[in-house]
């Protein structure tokens, strides 16, 4: 099944959530690395695909939001707390990176995905505020979003062990409820 329904999400949820989740403990990994120990040999190998990983996020979030759009009327009906904590998520999943790229261009910078495909040209002129709001908000945003997943979990497991809650984890799995 493609398509999102009432009782569970369709394959191309559930592809968007779990290539992401990959994508954020890669993440994680790496921020904690260089937020413990930024010289370490550990932290400089994950690190070195940090921006990679990151902008590969920035387009899955991308599409993900407009799928999510899409499939809105067959989705699975959530309280608002739900709703609320998915739009947060949503949010932050296109705001991070995407400050991240503001702060590169700011920087003068050029970027090359993968190697492959050029997205930035290094032009060594810096911007100030474009440098700064990478500065000031894509870690701490960024904390922030990690925070939310980590919580994200918490109750999607919670809800799924508890008697009386609805099963919301086998909708993610592809299990119909």
């Amino acid at each position: 099944m493609v398509n999102d329904s009432a009782t569970r999400y369709g394959l191309i949820s559930r592809f968007f959530h779990w290539l992401m989740a990959l994508g954020f403990v890669w993440m994680l990994v790496s921020a904690s690395a260089r937020f413990i120990d930024k010289e370490a040999a550990f932290t400089k190998a994950v690190f070195a695909y940090h921006g990679q990983v990151g902008f590969t996020i920035l387009w899955l979030a991308v599409l993900r939001v407009i799928w999510a759009i899409i499939q809105r009327p067959n989705r699975p009906k959530n309280p608002f707390a739900v709703k609320l904590g998915h739009a947060c998520m949503y949010v932050l999943m296109v705001a991070v990176p995407a400050i991240a790229v503001i702060r590169m261009i700011g920087m003068g910078r050029g970027f090359t995905y993968w190697g492959l495909w050029p997205i930035l040209e290094k032009t060594g002129v810096e911007t100030a505020w474009m440098k700064e709001l990478g500065n000031t908000f894509h870690g701490n945003l960024g904390w922030l979003l990690f925070a939310l997943i980590i919580g994200h979990i918490f109750f999607a497991f919670k809800h799924s062990h508890s008697p009386t809650d609805q099963k919301v984890l086998p909708r993610m799995l592809g299990k119909t409820l």
